[in-house]
């Protein structure tokens, strides 16, 4: 499990050092640095699933698509070098990237760091033009226990992103992967329910209403927990590579086609699925899990997603909502997950006048109870402040 993402001359970051948790809430104003932390673990992803052997982090590909060197550099103080390092409990590493062509479509890395336990004594090694990597490291440690994990991880990665797939009429089967997931938008879970409908979900994430243990009866009794009465039917069309998903929403009603149920339901589905076909110790990032739910759908969204987190998922979650939060605060303070096991961090906006002396990520801490030690100014207040002003209209 990741417990530390470190950038350098990333994007909007001279340098960030982020710890991370079993459940990582990213927070804050658009525009503030929240998906550039992603899109640097993506990048990572990206690379080592399909370009094991490569000595260049991949720039553009099925996950993510960030465009030149130019466009990832810091545009203030970077010229022409990025790092990106991650550590865990036993295993750090950093990869130096460079290149003087800001129009490469990809980064070249230049120096591998590494460090493993106990004695922790750091080592590199320069990436020579033309060298193979093996995931993204030098021969001499991928075969370390300690480096496979961490690099599994990222190899395992879920990423479902805020650009999630509308209702369609059908949906596509994925092709050949030995880490098949939903899908960036979605768009595969019609497919991976079929294919892993006999999947055991781990025992933490097993609805209490629901005797089976396996995924395809699990995952229609998560989304009655949401939506009660919602149930779901897939199955793929013979001699195509395509899936049909009928929906309903009442179990006095027959099964729809999404485009006639709403946005709420298949928004949610890829979520729900991702995290109960999860492995112990794999990565899943979701970036605004409330999009189309009612608020208390979102509440709940939290609840859920702080209970994938206490079965041994990393949760690396990006929101702007309110609802979304309150729900974690209550999986904790009902003691579904510890408050130890959270992470929030509040992305700032960059000050205007060059004052770099402002935090640009503050991270409250969070008790027991669900209450914060602080409240930083604009972490999930709009509420309030538009409560204030209401109740002092006209005075």
């Amino acid at each position: 499990m990741l417990t530390q993402i470190q950038l350098d001359q990333f994007k909007c970051f001279e340098i960030l050092k982020l710890p991370l948790a079993p459940l990582t809430l990213l927070s804050g104003a658009n525009a503030t640095g929240k998906s550039s932390v992603l899109q640097a673990l993506l990048l990572l992803h990206q690379t080592v699933r399909h370009s094991q052997s490569s000595s260049s982090i991949t720039l553009n590909g099925n996950v993510i698509q960030l465009g030149t060197v130019g466009d990832v550099v810091n545009q203030t103080s970077g010229r022409r070098t990025i790092a990106i390092e991650l550590q865990s409990s036993k295993f750090q590493c950093k990869w130096e990237m460079e290149t003087e062509d800001r129009q490469m479509l990809s980064f070249p890395v230049r120096r591998i760091s590494w460090r493993t336990g106990p004695e922790w004594l750091t080592k590199d090694s320069v990436v020579h033009p033309g060298m193979i990597l093996d995931s993204l490291l030098p021969s001499e440690i991928s075969k370390l226990s300690q480096a496979q994990t961490i690099m599994n991880s990222l190899m395992r990665l879920s990423y479902v992103s805020a650009d999630r797939s509308a209702p369609r009429e059908v949906y596509p089967v994925a092709i050949d992967s030995p880490y098949p997931n939903v899908g960036v938008k979605g768009e595969y879970t019609p497919w991976y329910l079929v294919t892993f409908d006999q999947k055991e979900v781990l025992p933490k994430m097993q609805h209490p209403d629901e005797s089976s243990p396996y995924l395809r009866r699990q995952v229609d009794a998560w989304m009655h927990h949401f939506f009660p009465g919602a149930g779901l039917s897939v199955a793929q069309i013979p001699d195509t590579n395509l899936v049909k998903l009928l929906l309903r929403t009442n179990t006095g009603t027959d099964f729809l086609r999404p485009q006639n149920v709403g946005y709420g339901l298949t928004h949610i589905l890829p979520i729900i699925t991702a995290c109960l076909g999860a492995n112990r110790g794999d990565l899943i990032i979701v970036e605004n899990p409330e999009s189309h739910l009612h608020p208390a759908a979102q509440s709940a969204m939290g609840q859920f997603l702080a209970k994938a987190a206490s079965a041994g998922i990393q949760i690396i979650l990006e929101t702007h909502s309110d609802h979304v939060l309150n729900g974690l605060r209550k999986a904790i303070k009902y003691e579904a997950i510890a408050p130890d096991d959270v992470l929030i961090h509040f992305f700032a906006q960059r000050s205007n006048n060059g004052d770099s002396s402002l935090p640009q990520v503050t991270s409250p801490q969070i008790d027991r109870n669900g209450n914060f030690d602080y409240w930083p100014d604009n972490f999930f207040d709009q509420f309030d402040k538009d409560l204030n002003s209401l109740v002092d209209w006209g005075v």
